[in-house]
């Protein structure tokens, strides 16, 4: 549990604390402070879903199963380059933001609403408690639900003209 809630709560602390201390000359501005922490959702959380594809083929990754209430497979070895894909898909949004960032974000929902539905699904059918079963499922919801909100007002800003009325 307490993974993913400091994972969640380090994504919201470091874009607040890069809003606060944003030097460029549209600092604080809407439109600025929602790229920043879009930005921080998709390619901070790429970082983060690349930390988990590597565990999922790491060293520890039959405890990693164990703590999902999986067993460990070859599955676990395409999960983890799933994530990893999506995660450096996300990371490389820093340096290409446009279509991309587009891209990025429908990759990250994809993956996450499907694992959470896996999660779910576990849980409901087959009484899977494990700790790393029951504590993804509102990061993996929530994290990609606040990107799409974000990169929705990220790109109604651009159209309207706002963001770059403030460059």
């Amino acid at each position: 549990m307490a993974f993913f809630v400091v994972t969640f709560l380090g994504l919201v602390v470091g874009a607040l604390l890069h809003s606060l201390l944003d030097r460029a000359p549209a600092r604080r501005t809407r439109p600025r402070v929602v790229e920043l922490w879009l930005l921080w959702f998709v390619a901070g959380g790429g970082v983060l879903s690349m930390l988990g594809g590597l565990s999922h083929i790491g060293p520890y990754a039959p405890e990693v199963a164990d703590s999902i209430g999986f067993a460990h497979s070859a599955f676990q070895w395409e999960v983890g380059w799933a994530d990893i894909a999506v995660g450096l898909i996300g990371f490389l949004s820093i340096w290409n933001r446009g279509s991309f960032m587009n891209a990025a974000v429908i990759a990250m929902t994809v993956l996450y609403w499907g694992d959470a539905i896996g999660h779910v699904m576990q849980l409901v059918a087959h009484g899977n408690t494990a700790p790393n079963n029951v504590w993804t499922i509102p990061t993996d919801i929530l994290q990609p639900l606040v990107a799409v909100v974000l990169l929705l007002v990220h790109r109604r800003d651009q159209r309207s003209g706002l963001a770059a009325a403030v460059q």
